[in-house]
């Protein structure tokens, strides 16, 4: 019987902060939905967090799944109180303009709202010229005197955005990469029976800058396998080729054959594909010149770990309204879920 996924999970999970190196509030949320179901339970130097749940089989599962998302970071208070600030992980400057951000400061949370030059006031050469980080600022409607008393030089900032369902089993938020990622690990973790594997489930922090925290996290873990769980840019809208789609939403949980961090060993990536064909789960084969995950630094851990990145097909990925499919998420589920759960030729190897 198919296990029926608990989505107002991943609506919470989106809508917390938790910016490249700031992800606390995501490790607290997990920490307190998912302890039950842990073997060990642990947090490491960089914030990662690592939870082991033990198998029968002699054999180690590595599950990786990153907590951080992109977001921005005060560099500068000017004597208006408006604030400049620098992107943390990659971000179109032309996402952010006129968009709502919420300031995490050591006093709480400031809304803000992103602003440039008004169109009424700018040349004709202006508008055709691409928007810069430093031409945009962050106003939060407060004296300046009161800005600089509660605003500090680094402190964050997320996208602001509320999870919406729409469409055909389709859903926007922010932080869709990759708290979905984290979501499918933690329902794994909470409502499967004793795997027959050992699960080392890692929630990685840094990922949008390096694939810092599971470089670290790996490198203290023994594992016969890994899959990173994470999204993916598709490119599947009008004016893109069909062939640089890369995925498509809607079309199954991508299997990477090749990103720019890694290129799958030919075992793995069979095994899954068959997986899938035999579990008639649905699957797309992800081919991504550009791009890597937390699996770039996995692979290359000690002397190696067989690797292999999941990705949910994501629109507008890197923006307040990315977009995936319910329907793939449950395909990533199902997945993972046979990987835990049965002999399968890769861990025999």
């Amino acid at each position: 019987m198919k296990q029926i996924l608990d989505f107002s999970l991943l609506k919470t999970l989106t809508q917390l902060p938790g910016v490249s190196g700031r992800e606390e509030a995501v490790q607290q949320y997990l920490v307190k939905k998912i302890s039950a179901a842990a073997s060990e339970i642990r947090t490491d130097a960089l914030g990662n967090l690592i939870i082991t749940r033990k198998g029968t089989s002699g054999k180690s599962v590595l599950l990786c799944a990153h907590m951080d998302e992109v977001g921005l970071m005060v560099q500068h208070i000017d004597d208006r109180g408006f604030l400049r600030f620098i992107t943390v992980g990659g971000i179109d400057p032309r996402t952010l303009l006129a968009q709502r951000v919420r300031v995490q400061t050591k006093t709480g949370e400031l809304l803000g709202i992103i602003g440039t030059k008004p169109a009424h006031i700018t040349t004709e050469a202006d508008r055709a010229k691409a928007i810069a980080i430093k031409e945009l600022f962050i106003d939060l409607g407060l004296p300046a005197e009161e800005v600089k008393k509660r605003v500090s030089l680094g402190d964050v900032a997320v996208l602001d955005r509320a999870y919406e369902e729409f469409g055909a089993n389709l859903f926007s938020s922010k932080a869709i990469d990759n708290r979905v990622g984290v979501f499918i690990l933690a329902e794994i973790l909470r409502n499967l029976p004793k795997p027959l594997h050992t699960i080392h489930a890692v929630f990685s922090t840094q990922e949008e800058v390096g694939a810092r925290g599971a470089t670290t996290a790996s490198y203290g873990l023994q594992a016969d396998v890994c899959l990173c769980l994470d999204t993916t840019g598709a490119a599947d809208i009008p004016g893109v080729a069909v062939q640089d789609f890369i995925v498509r939403v809607g079309g199954g949980v991508g299997i990477t054959a090749l990103d720019a961090r890694t290129i799958t060993p030919q075992p793995l990536f069979n095994d899954l594909v068959n997986l899938c064909c035999e579990k008639k789960i649905p699957h797309q084969i992800r081919i991504a010149p550009r791009g890597g995950t937390d699996a770039g630094a996995v692979h290359i851990s000690k002397t190696g770990i067989p690797s292999c990145s999941l990705s949910i097909p994501t629109r507008n990925i890197h923006s307040n309204v990315e977009v995936a499919s319910k329907c793939d998420v449950q395909a990533m589920f199902d997945l993972v879920s046979c990987v835990v759960n049965k002999p399968w030729a890769c861990l025999e190897k």
